[in-house]
């Protein structure tokens, strides 16, 4: 009865997501450190957000494929303010990051066709490239002083079959970003190739170091740079992303024709947020920085907490709302989670959800309240000593 988009199943909830959910049915609290949705983390936004959806124009339907040439304009003058040259008809809107990826695949790849992906990196590109029958082939991120592409391996993996290459930059959830070196070998790559690049930006904003965050400018080689107001303003709800397409003339042209045609046949990117992105664009200083102010006291709290531990040690994000725990101890990190779910009442995130094949490692969200944020990193520096000292 059904597609064989589904041969695989169902994704199964992980244990530990159903241990927190059992906690919680008996009454129990959990202190949930995975939270990634600030409109429920106690961020302080500006009050005048709904009164931007209060105007008539609302209620008149312009269908624009493209999306309209306001907001596009809007977006474009955003990327002003940080010093870089996004044309408006260079810009694709799309109702999020998730379907902006969606029309790239349909645009890319026929059934079959491969995607060379980071690992570690964000788990729903395996639903995404599951829907569009694309195979996500992984290339490994190596931690050294920082973490790197292995350019070499990646090099192995490129088939007949691959069509696209994708760049998180900042990446999800290490938080590290691409150095110019590293950007230069990723578009080298993909003009050897032909493979387009597909960079995630949507953390670009959130800057946690001292290094500066590099956007990837082409004149060659396809680039489609995704963004959205889910992570660059808090507003997930709003439901607004982009593509920005870049590379030779010719290239960006066909590439944003097909694009507007796959848009067309969907049209999902609703008028109110159109109408009122503009002056969405313009509260991102008072958004960002509440949400970095957060971030940074916690990152902060887990610093403090990780010095008097030789057992848990920081990898330390450059930007991004994530942190990955190394925890220097004799149990894989499901037992680890396990444990700090039904014996702590703390949830995170076993790495290995994320790729990480190595050691004890959990991911933690920086954006909880921080008493909550504060008392479960307490509680997994204290679970990750008894657990050493046997």
């Amino acid at each position: 009865m059904f597609s064989d988009r589904f041969e695989s199943g169902p994704a199964e909830p992980n244990p530990q997501w159903e241990a927190k959910l059992s906690r919680e049915a008996s009454g129990g609290e959990v202190i949930d450190l995975t939270g990634s949705n600030p409109t429920v983390a106690g961020i302080p936004y500006p009050q005048g957000i709904p009164a931007l959806f209060d105007r008539p124009s609302i209620m008149r339907y312009r269908p624009a494929p493209q999306g309209s040439p306001e907001t596009r304009a809007a977006i474009s003058a955003y990327y002003a303010t940080r010093g870089r040259l996004v044309r408006p008809e260079d810009l694709i809107l799309t109702a999020s990051t998730s379907e902006a990826y969606s029309f790239l695949f349909k645009l890319l790849c026929n059934p079959g066709d491969e995607v060379l992906i980071p690992s570690p990196t964000y788990p729903l590109f395996d639903a995404l490239a599951e829907l569009e029958h694309v195979k996500l082939v992984r290339y490994p991120l190596r931690l050294t002083a920082r973490w790197k592409a292995d350019f070499g391996f990646l090099r192995s993996l490129v088939s007949t079959r691959s069509k696209a290459l994708i760049l998180v930059n900042p990446n999800n959830p290490t938080g590290h970003l691409t150095d110019a070196e590293e950007i230069r070998a990723y578009l080298e790559l993909a003009d050897e190739y032909g493979l387009a690049l597909i960079v995630d930006e949507v953390f670009r904003d959130y800057l946690l170091g001292e290094r500066p965050f590099l956007a990837v400018e082409s004149s060659g080689p396809l680039v489609f740079t995704l963004n959205g107001l889910s992570k660059m303003l808090g507003l997930p709800q709003m439901k607004l992303g982009w593509i920005h397409v870049a590379g030779a003339d010719s290239a960006v042209r066909a590439a944003l024709d097909h694009l507007e045609w796959i848009a067309d046949a969907f049209l999902s990117v609703n008028t109110p947020v159109q109408e009122a992105a503009g002056d969405l664009l313009k509260l991102d200083h008072s958004i960002q920085t509440a949400i970095l102010a957060r971030l940074r006291a916690n990152l902060a709290t887990a610093g403090k907490l990780a010095a008097g531990s030789v057992h848990v040690r920081l990898l330390h994000p450059e930007a991004g709302w994530y942190l990955v725990l190394d925890l220097l101890v004799p149990l894989d990190d499901e037992t680890f989670a396990q444990d700090m779910v039904e014996a702590h009442n703390v949830y995170a995130y076993p790495g290995h959800l994320f790729g990480f094949e190595e050691g004890c490692r959990l991911v933690v969200s920086l954006l909880g309240p921080e008493a909550e944020f504060r008392e479960g990193l307490r509680r997994i520096v204290a679970r990750a000593k008894e657990a050493a000292d046997g």
